[in-house]
């Protein structure tokens, strides 16, 4: 039994999961095994995003919590992961970008949605940052010792050497 008052809950009636079973069952097939359902595949990255878990934590927290559970479809307590973690990235790739795009507009527009806030009141959203490019660089070999013959240049200049 779990409280129907608990956020996690109220927030999983409150979604329309028939919308994003409409969009993402084209890419499934019906022949070979089942997929893992949708309902459950978008709520586990839902809440992955909600509790910034990574694939492996969230397998661990689901178990424990009973409305993580509820949350993702689930009518009885699971004492297992229901899919191999792995299978994440598989959905990721299936939905591609523009389905994190649907997953990120909707659960934008669901928050204009909360009682008493108007949309020009939205000061803050969700963002998957493992769609959004990253612009970090990292030290090679090549560019440590492009620095340090700038470094050596530059002494060289100030000593007049």
């Amino acid at each position: 039994m779990i409280d129907p008052r608990h956020e996690l809950a109220l927030l999983a009636d409150s979604i329309d999961w028939n919308y994003f079973e409409k969009e993402f069952s084209p890419l499934y097939s019906n022949t070979g095994q089942p997929g893992v359902p949708i309902r459950l595949m978008v709520g586990c990255l839902l809440l992955k995003q909600m509790e910034n878990l990574g694939d492996e934590t969230l397998a661990k927290q689901w178990i424990r919590d009973p409305y993580m559970q509820y949350f993702c479809g689930m009518r009885c307590l699971e004492h297992r992961f229901p899919f191999d973690p792995s299978n994440f990235v598989h959905f990721r790739k299936r939905i591609g970008e523009s389905g994190f795009e649907k997953i990120f507009a909707y659960s934008v527009k669901a928050h204009g949605k909360e009682k008493g806030t108007a949309k020009a009141e939205v000061k803050w959203h969700l963002s998957d940052k493992t769609v959004q490019e990253n612009n970090t660089t990292y030290p090679t070999d090549a560019k440590l010792c492009n620095k340090v013959i700038d470094g050596c240049n530059r002494i060289a200049k100030e000593t007049g050497i």
